[in-house]
């Protein structure tokens, strides 16, 4: 009967439990019972929204041997991606510096408030979704930095993407909400510009699945880019850049 026990089946139940069938004590059929039982709510657990106390807390408290190692892979995998973010942040806020001189010549508030004059003037809606998404990303640089007022800013991006979604429901832009995050994050926010260029935004708000679609995409692997992004294209679609500098000139 042993042979029909095999290891990770014993690895997968209590150390009594164990024992007592190694000693002749508890029959097979009991192990693989209660294997199946634990299987079955490890595969079950869902990490989703889950910190790495919250993570340590049911890794300590369980007595799944399954479980315990799925939440120890977990904690694992969230201290990798949380290094791998630390990292982008760093290039973030060195880029950030940049910006506020040097965004499209004239400098990232000098680009806001040239953007916010156009969006008066003209009324127009794709130039006001620009402009949000503009400030969506700088409150999200700026957050990394200003670690003391770091959630009254990230609020502010929680609540400029909540409004933008209502703006893109009267466009035929390409937009919505995966869950597919790759980093510690609930979500992922996509949106997509009219020449196909891909916006991204991490979030952990747990109403924003409220505000867009679930999407089918991809991220296009470009990190610490979506300010250049939308750079580019205010520089290319409304002569933002070139328009600063004609007028310096005259």
């Amino acid at each position: 009967m042993t042979d029909s026990i095999t290891n990770e089946i014993l690895a997968g139940v209590g150390k009594k439990l164990r024992n007592g069938y190694l000693t002749g004590k508890i029959p097979a059929g009991k192990v693989v019972e209660n294997y199946r039982r634990n299987l079955k709510e490890a595969s079950q657990f869902s990490m989703f929204g889950l910190s790495v106390f919250d993570l340590t807390r049911i890794g300590d408290e369980t007595h799944n041997p399954i479980l315990k190692n799925k939440v120890k892979e977990c904690i694992e995998l969230y201290k990798e991606k949380s290094r791998c973010s630390n990292s982008q942040n760093k290039i973030s806020l060195e880029k950030l510096e940049n910006y506020r001189e040097n965004a499209l010549g004239i400098g990232l508030r000098k680009v806001i408030s040239m953007m916010k004059h156009l969006v008066r003037q003209s009324d127009d809606l794709e130039a006001r979704i620009v402009l949000m998404l503009l400030e969506t990303e700088f409150a999200n640089l700026t957050a990394k930095k200003l670690h003391k007022l770091k959630n009254v800013i990230y609020e502010r991006k929680t609540i400029l993407l909540e409004d933008v979604s209502y703006l893109l429901n009267e466009t035929g832009w390409k937009y919505g909400i995966s869950y597919n995050t790759g980093k510690n994050a609930s979500y992922i926010v996509y949106i997509y510009l009219p020449n196909g260029t891909q916006l991204s935004w991490h979030s952990n708000e747990y109403q924003m699945m409220y505000y867009y679609p679930e999407i089918q995409c991809e991220w296009d692997g470009q990190a610490c880019m979506t300010m250049e992004k939308i750079l580019s294209y205010i520089c290319e679609t409304y002569h933002i850049g070139e328009r600063a500098v004609s007028e310096m000139a005259a």
